[in-house]
């Protein structure tokens, strides 16, 4: 993508022949029943000099002055309880939190009905490709999906959804909050199904959690988030992307998170599948599980900011142990650096992680100051070694790796990784004799998660096919990232 952010919106409008102009019924900062609007003032992209008010805003968004380029600017209610759609047309603008739904609420032991009584409002926010969202730059402005809602926003790869802050680059980190989706799916926190699930999410969020793992949140399909970020508390800060119990129903396929202050993607509980995450530039850790997650991801690309104080990989099972973290992480490509003063490994498994690090690779970038190892094991993690809940299979290890820790060194390569310009491995060792059958690794490793109607048997090491003509990334992620 080489177009200016404030360009976006225009380049992709005129993409789609100017099919979604304005319709009847169509005016500005009007309320309806059911969402809450918030006060018309200022504008999303405040460009000094003479500004002219967005004339296509709905009834139930707030008309913001147009952005440098003429695009209209409209500013989303605080809360959404009705379904609505976000067209590409407009330059859709969080000034604050932005809920969706009212399932954040404590939860009854049914699900679907709240403590107070009330019924849990099922709304879909569906976001048209090649659509720009743009957070209060100095703000914790955010998006939050909450459980029994689902957010839709499929783009393409010639027209990704942007999330980003309001100002005209893409060059910024911790300039406005991020993604908060919540679901009904399982959480450690919740082991009995006759109780209530209420999960405190971070962020202050609202609870999240069910008892079901297949819970449909809604689509990520070709969207981009970046810039984001928010701490309120050490520990308690507002992630890229924040999944709180949210399902194997959901799908997560060709997402970049880029430059978050805090962690790009983290997973509390649940059990989502992923394809295709490129986590770019992210100052803490790229890739965190906790509290229970026993999803499965494949084709993950993650180089560490140069900058950061994070890891590749964080992980814990940190919540209760009712049951353990153990996704399953496939043809992936773990680019750590580090300054001399930051965690000096690339994969930090700690707090009685499990796990399945499978046909992956870990390398150090060639502009890191140190020489970070491989793999730290926390001391309440190195059972998990030995059980075989906590496994690296068929992985090429780029870096500094300690043997003592107990792994099956036959599926350990202490070689080269031989990046080449793709991110593909040019070493020997990634090529395997014959694609990887889910099926069979279950049958070795009982404890495993990897769902073999979800995952690909693949026979190549890495994120990216030594043998493919191009990269999956090429084309939709941001410029410069990779």
């Amino acid at each position: 993508m080489t177009f200016k952010k404030l360009m976006l919106a225009s380049v992709m409008a005129a993409a789609f022949g100017g099919l979604y102009g304005c319709t009847e019924g169509d005016k500005t900062s009007v309320l309806i029943e059911g969402d809450t609007t918030t006060n018309n003032g200022g504008s999303g992209s405040d460009s000094g000099g003479t500004t002219t008010v967005s004339e296509n805003c709905p009834d139930w968004a707030s008309a913001k002055n147009k952005d440098a380029s003429g695009n209209d600017v409209c500013a989303l209610p605080s809360t959404i309880m009705e379904d609505r759609t976000l067209t590409r047309d407009i330059v859709w603008y969080l000034q604050d939190r932005v809920t969706v739904g009212n399932g954040n609420g404590e939860m009854s032991a049914t699900e679907g009905e709240l403590a107070n009584g009330g019924a849990v409002q099922n709304v879909t926010l569906t976001i048209e490709s090649g659509t720009q969202i743009k957070g209060k730059k100095g703000t914790f402005a955010n998006l939050l999906i909450t459980r029994g809602s689902k957010i839709t926003a499929v783009g393409t790869a010639a027209a990704p959804i942007v999330f980003s802050s309001d100002d005209d680059d893409y060059t910024g980190s911790g300039e406005w909050g991020g993604l908060i989706i919540g679901g009904y799916g399982r959480h450690n926190e919740c082991d009995d199904a006759a109780t209530a699930c209420n999960v405190d999410g971070e962020g202050e969020s609202g609870f999240a959690g069910g008892y079901s793992a297949d819970d449909n949140s809604g689509s990520l399909e070709y969207v981009i988030v970046t810039e984001g970020g928010y701490e309120f508390a050490p520990g308690d800060e507002i992630n890229g992307i924040s999944l709180v119990a949210v399902g194997s129903g959901t799908t997560m396929d060709h997402v970049q998170v880029n430059a978050n202050s805090d962690d790009g993607i983290e997973f509390f509980g649940g059990a989502i599948h992923a394809k295709h995450l490129v986590l770019t530039g992210n100052l803490d850790d790229s890739l965190d599980w906790d509290e229970g997650f026993q999803g499965n991801i494949q084709y993950v690309i993650v180089k560490q900011s140069a900058d950061t104080f994070g890891t590749t990989i964080e992980a814990d099972t940190f919540g209760t142990d009712a049951f353990l973290s153990k996704p399953v992480v496939a043809n992936a490509t773990f680019i750590g650096g580090a300054g001399a003063s930051d965690p000096n490994f690339i994969h930090n498994m700690k707090e009685g992680t499990g796990g399945f690090i499978v046909n992956s690779i870990l390398s150090v970038d060639s502009s890191s100051t140190t020489d970070p190892a491989c793999i730290r094991v926390s001391d309440d993690a190195k059972a998990n070694i030995s059980a075989q809940t906590l496994v690296y299979h068929n992985v090429i290890l780029d870096c500094s790796y300690d043997s003592t820790l107990g792994f099956d060194s036959s599926s350990l390569f202490m070689v080269s990784a031989d990046l080449n310009a793709s991110y593909a491995s040019g070493a020997a060792e990634a090529q395997l004799s014959s694609p990887i059958d889910w099926t069979a690794f279950n049958g070795t490793y009982p404890e495993s998660t990897a769902d073999a109607s979800f995952l690909d048997a693949t026979d190549y090491i890495g994120a990216v096919d030594p043998n493919a003509s191009s990269a999956w990334y090429s084309g939709w992620i941001l410029d410069g990232s990779l």
